[in-house]
């Protein structure tokens, strides 16, 4: 196991900048030093601040002005970093799209953000975009410019390559006039919301900065280090949090387009990596890959785990056979990391708690009136922190109702502190599902199958899964007098949502328990389907 006694970066000298400012010094200071490896591509920090200096010179020719909100629907690829960092490089605001999204997110969110530039590529794991997005442009009202990626471009957007062009040669009065500022807005984050429309979750420069600097100091993050990006871009997770974390650190990313547990421990291999961030289902199929015991894996030191439980067996196979000092954390869209485990702990406390609060974030666990309770006792858990969002996108009385008067944010999460400082997670948000690290609510599913003239009741809920940790089960109530199939709901999900938010079974029942005011009881529904599917 790589010991972790590898020099550490200064990481508190990029607070104050935005990610521009971020983007030169990096430029400035390790000008030849690998930044981005994808495939044959082997980017190095300087030619990868050029490039983000181009899209964005690009972008602002293009009639992009400051805080214009761009969507981006790429793959996990250079380009999308370009992309990325060129919009924050000259003050937009960045809105990642999934490759998984359908028509129904795509729209809502381009129209909801009132995007005014998106950036797609033409087609991806069998979706034709461009022909999705001819369906919905009349939906988007301010929409200015569309620009594809791919051989087939519509007379009613831009292709790609021809945008890139527009930024070759650099003006510096002119890319440089009205910068973005540290306190600024850069990105909209999209997270579901329990009445099932997703909500926009606004972050500055400063706070995904700010968050950064703490993770990299509990992970002992630096220049040695080589970071495998085997989680979706499109994920905070992986656009924010690992990138900015390694870039800090002046580190290396290894971009897998997308990921497969052969290829990421080849790559392990190959590329000495040392640091690996993923969700507990990716540390799973790679410790269950056929090959597994054939590759050297001595380079890992440490990483970080997120985004669903981790068994004690878990972090004890990943820290011994995988060499990982694995990390166990507890974060959410609105304020990034919130606790992290110590690089020190054991297995017991990184399987059984998610550390403590990150340097200088405030945590407290509250009644249901908010009245703070003792240690060991469970409640809502409320953070306060500068890596806390700025609200929610047109949202204000939302936002307002989050917060008190003393700047804490109530997650919505259970939990309750140790004797030690450390949180414990005790429940997701109310009925949140969360299927190999990606989060759902059960009412985004619903909505749609409720959209079904046949469908007379729907309940969505999650069911226990040892790979996925969750499954998905629609549970519907056919309208009297008609038949519904289990797979016209899957297919008719397929075509509408995000792949991963698809049920996995479809129950079709006669009934649903209700109460006494005719309300759904779905933990009863819940406890049925549990047992129901326990093995399947």
């Amino acid at each position: 196991m790589n010991t972790g006694t590898n020099a550490r970066a200064n990481y508190s000298d990029f607070l104050g900048l935005s990610f521009g400012q971020m983007t030169d010094k990096l430029a400035e200071e390790v000008p030849n030093k690998e930044a981005l490896v994808f495939g044959d591509q082997r980017i190095t920090y300087s030619q990868f601040g050029e490039s983000i200096r181009k899209m964005g010179m690009a972008l602002k020719r293009l009639g992009m002005k400051k805080g214009d909100r761009v969507g981006v629907l790429f793959p996990n690829c250079p380009e999308f970093f370009y992309i990325k960092q060129g919009i924050l490089y000259v003050g937009g605001v960045f809105i990642s799209l999934s490759t998984r999204y359908r028509k129904f997110e795509i729209t809502y969110m381009m129209k909801h953000a009132g995007a005014k530039f998106m950036l797609c590529v033409e087609e991806y794991m069998g979706t034709n975009f461009v022909n999705l997005l001819d369906g919905i442009r009349s939906e988007l009202p301010e929409m200015k410019t569309i620009i594809i990626k791919g051989n087939n471009v519509p007379d009613w957007a831009q292709g790609f390559d021809e945008v890139v062009q527009l930024g070759q040669e650099i003006d510096e009065k002119e890319l440089m006039a009205d910068p973005p500022r540290s306190n600024d807005v850069c990105s909209i984050l999209y997270t579901s919301g329990s009445t099932g429309t997703p909500k926009g979750v606004m972050h500055t420069h400063h706070s995904l900065m700010w968050d950064s600097t703490r993770v990299c100091e509990r992970l002992r993050v630096g220049p040695d280090d080589v970071f495998l990006m085997m989680l979706p871009c499109s994920h905070i997770f992986a656009s924010f949090v690992l990138y900015t974390n390694a870039v800090m650190g002046r580190s290396k990313i290894v971009i897998m387009e997308n990921f497969e547990a052969g290829e990421a421990l080849r790559l392990q291999e190959s590329e000495k990596v040392s640091v690996l961030y993923g969700v507990p289902t990716m540390f799973t199929l790679m410790l269950t890959h056929p090959e597994f015991e054939r590759f050297d894996l001595t380079s890992n030191r440490t990483g970080y785990m997120s985004g669903a439980s981790c068994p004690v067996e878990l972090v004890r196979a990943v820290t011994q056979k995988m060499h990982c000092n694995i990390s166990a954390a507890y974060g959410m869209s609105e304020a990034d990391c919130i606790t992290i485990t110590e690089y020190e702990d054991d297995e017991y406390i990184k399987s059984g708690t998610a550390g403590r609060p990150i340097r200088g974030l405030d945590l407290k666990i509250v009644d249901k009136d908010r009245i703070q309770v003792d240690v060991g006792q469970v409640g809502e858990i409320a953070v306060r922190g500068d890596n806390l969002f700025v609200g929610y996108y047109k949202q204000k009385e939302l936002t307002k109702t989050s917060f008190d008067s003393e700047g804490f944010f109530y997650t919505g999460d259970l939990g309750k502190l140790d004797e030690n400082g450390r949180l414990i997670v005790a429940g997701r948000k109310k009925e949140m599902i969360i299927r190999g690290g990606f989060n759902l609510y059960p009412a985004e599913v619903e909505e749609q199958i409720a959209l079904l003239e046949k469908v007379q009741h729907v309940a969505v809920v999650g069911v226990p899964d040892q790979t996925l940790g969750e499954k998905i089960c629609a549970c519907i109530v056919p309208v009297s007098g008609h038949q519904v199939h289990p797979d016209e709901i899957i297919q008719f999900c397929k075509e509408n949502l995000a792949n991963f938010k698809v049920p996995d079974f479809v129950e079709i029942m006669e009934s649903f328990p209700m109460t006494t005011t005719e309300k759904i009881q779905k933990y009863r529904i819940k406890e049925q389907m549990a047992e129901k599917y326990r093995d399947e």
